[in-house]
């Protein structure tokens, strides 16, 4: 008797559960600030951007949710003063929390958010750098060597934002490649698999608008 009062406990709260859950729609649009790629000299972050549809699936009673975007972003980075971009198609996956807060719930809504993001690279991957040798001194010579994009790579995002009026929602996120992004090295060299691997992290900005 226990297991079926078990049993039927479970499938209730399974029916019930996507009953009270509230889906949402939207369009975000933001800003990507790279930062200077690791191990890597004379590199700069520069501004990208990024635009794509987003959808959420929320539990209002627990504050549970969880976030889905599909994004095509560009983010570019200035090596040895060439400006290398990189166009992407990113996959963010969220879990948020939503904070429920008395009197101003109507019309603030902050929550947490976090989880991993796959990415796939649909632009060029590979640059010809020209670095300065003896920091272009007189007799110098210079080195021509490459800039690989990795073809997809693994991030993992942590942001914090709000929802204001139930329909503009505006996020902050930091995210952190969870492996290599690009190789820097000559190709001409026997010891390639040994050119240097940096990973770049991102600061990001959006808005977006909830239907």
């Amino acid at each position: 008797m226990k297991k079926f009062f078990g049993i039927l406990l479970a499938l209730t709260l399974f029916t019930a559960i996507p009953a009270a859950a509230q889906f949402n729609w939207g369009i975000k649009a933001g800003v990507n600030l790279a930062q200077k790629p690791s191990d890597i000299d004379d590199v700069k972050g520069k501004t990208g951007w990024f635009v794509g549809p987003m959808a959420k699936v929320t539990i209002p009673v627990v504050g549970l949710g969880v976030e889905a975007n599909l994004l095509y972003s560009q983010t570019s980075t200035e090596v040895q003063g060439e400006t290398i971009k990189r166009q992407t198609i990113d996959l963010p996956v969220y879990l948020r929390y939503e904070f429920s807060l008395p009197v101003v719930n109507k019309f603030l809504e902050p929550f947490l958010a976090v989880g991993p993001q796959w990415s796939w690279n649909i632009g060029d991957k590979r640059f010809s750098v020209t670095e300065a040798l003896m920091n272009g001194a007189v007799g110098g010579t210079n080195s021509l060597k490459e800039y690989t994009l990795r073809s997809s790579n693994l991030s993992l995002n942590l942001g914090l934002g709000a929802v204001l009026l139930d329909h503009v929602q505006v996020h902050a996120n930091y995210n952190i490649a969870l492996g290599s992004t690009s190789d820097y090295g000559d190709p001409m060299n026997a010891a390639w698999n040994l050119a240097t691997k940096s990973k770049t992290n991102t600061w990001q900005i959006s808005v977006a608008y909830i239907f």
